[in-house]
């Protein structure tokens, strides 16, 4: 059993002061909307939850020539007033006392002004996903091929397919081929922020009732098939010879398929992560686009590479996912906290912040630790928590933060009328990768 060194004087001190500070604090939830926003009082510009109460309510009033505002997952959510725009269902006429819902556009969605917002909040949905990978054994077996007999029959029902439905497969990608179908149907794929691991085994289109949605012209470029740039065949790979040996403990606990469910979690998570890339370098070229045509047009793949790089950023992200994943992967600090009774949101406050100080502190004095191609330098996979957040780290550092890059010099290259190099081309990539692991 690991022992439990004593808090240092610092530590103590740290934890001491955040308690106080969230006692001051603690008012500031006469302000929180259900879902947690903290709203200001400023004379007549307040804004109340729907949760609160009636006493609140009559006090904090919207002026009618303010429009409410609301929070999507994408951002603010305007509301629509008096224009004729009403969703299809909606009869009655827009008044003060009877708004019209919330409304967003698709293309608002997927605006490059919310690339850095979205990055950030997609750490949350990659680390709760590699958590819950966690708590399963390795369970190999999935990731055979022929692992299990009498694997198939998602080749038939899609033409387009027929020529690979014989192909064997593996219980992941069995699972996954079949999971990527039913999301097509529901026009997952329509999307240009998603890609699929086997886009040659899909519907050939959504299903019929569900209407098209639309996607702004501009937000990637087509030149050299530049949008369609797709590393998911890397990924893939080096998800089940890196990530998982770094995650799991090695063994089979029979839990195959809520394994390759969670698997699936994890890898469209992190699809969705890595292919931002793509929007990320369009950004970026239309900041220069004459320093980036002249990188390409020179064939200078590491020039290229060194100009779209920002390593203060990069030094945030890692940072930033190793203190979530101490904080998401521990339990709640409470033993040497006072009991919370009622609705005395202090303590609750007070004990929650005392866990984030102890995470943080744990996670900045943790091991350093790397992901290799063998996956077989991380041992230390439950010291610290659900997850050991310097794992978390390392997958940022070694495969999400390089495939990223990856993907946004190819996307360059293709934007700038080249094909991009061997070194950034999927079945080289792969080739090079299978060669390191054989050599191991």
């Amino acid at each position: 059993m690991t022992r439990i060194q004593p808090f240092s004087f610092f530590r103590i001190s740290s934890l001491l002061l955040v308690v106080s500070v969230t006692t001051a604090f603690s008012s500031i939830s006469l302000f929180c909307n259900g879902d947690g926003r903290i709203h200001g009082r400023n004379n007549d510009e307040s804004l109340t939850s729907s949760r609160s109460s009636s006493t609140l309510a009559s006090s904090a009033t919207i002026p009618s020539h303010r429009p409410k505002v609301g929070f999507g997952r994408w951002g603010p959510l305007q509301s629509i007033r008096n224009t004729g725009t009403l969703l299809k269902n909606s009869q009655k006429p827009t008044t003060d006392d009877n708004p019209c819902p919330l409304q967003q556009k698709t293309a608002d969605i997927l605006s490059l002004d919310s690339i850095r917002s979205t990055l950030i909040r997609q750490e949350e949905t990659i680390i709760f996903a590699l958590i819950e990978r966690a708590q399963y054994l390795s369970n190999d077996i999935v990731y055979k091929e022929n692992g299990f007999d009498d694997l198939g029959g998602f080749g038939s029902t899609i033409p387009e397919s027929k020529d690979v439905q014989d192909d064997p497969l593996s219980f992941l990608e069995y699972a996954l081929i079949g999971t990527e179908a039913l999301h097509c149907g529901i026009r997952r794929y329509t999307s240009p922020e998603e890609n699929a691991f086997f886009p040659s085994r899909l519907p050939s289109a959504p299903i019929g009732f569900l209407p098209n949605l639309e996607y702004p012209k501009d937000l990637l470029s087509s030149t050299g098939d530049a949008s369609n740039v797709n590393f998911n065949e890397i990924l893939l790979q080096r998800y089940i010879k890196e990530i998982v040996p770094a995650i799991s403990i090695s063994g089979d606990d029979e839990q195959h398929g809520s394994t390759v469910m969670a698997d699936i979690t994890i890898l469209q998570a992190l699809s969705r992560r890595v292919h931002y890339g793509k929007f990320v370098a369009e950004s970026k070229y239309l900041s220069d686009p004459v320093e980036y045509q002249r990188l390409v047009d020179a064939d200078d793949a590491d020039g290229v590479m060194k100009l779209l790089t920002n390593q203060v950023v990069e030094d945030k992200i890692l940072r930033r996912s190793r203190l979530k994943a101490a904080t998401y992967g521990r339990e709640p600090l409470l033993a040497n906290l006072p009991k919370i009774e009622g609705t005395d949101n202090t303590s609750i406050v007070a004990a929650a912040a005392a866990s984030a100080v102890v995470a943080a502190l744990e996670a900045m004095e943790g091991q350093e630790c790397s992901i290799d191609s063998d996956g077989g330098t991380v041992k230390s996979i439950k010291e610290q928590g659900k997850i050991n957040p310097a794992v978390v780290e390392a997958i940022y550092r070694d495969i999400i933060i390089p495939l990223t890059k990856d993907i946004e010099v190819a996307y360059l290259y293709l934007r700038c009328g080249k094909c991009p190099p061997a070194d950034f081309t999927p079945p080289n990539m792969l080739t090079n990768m299978l060669c390191m692991i054989r050599e191991f």
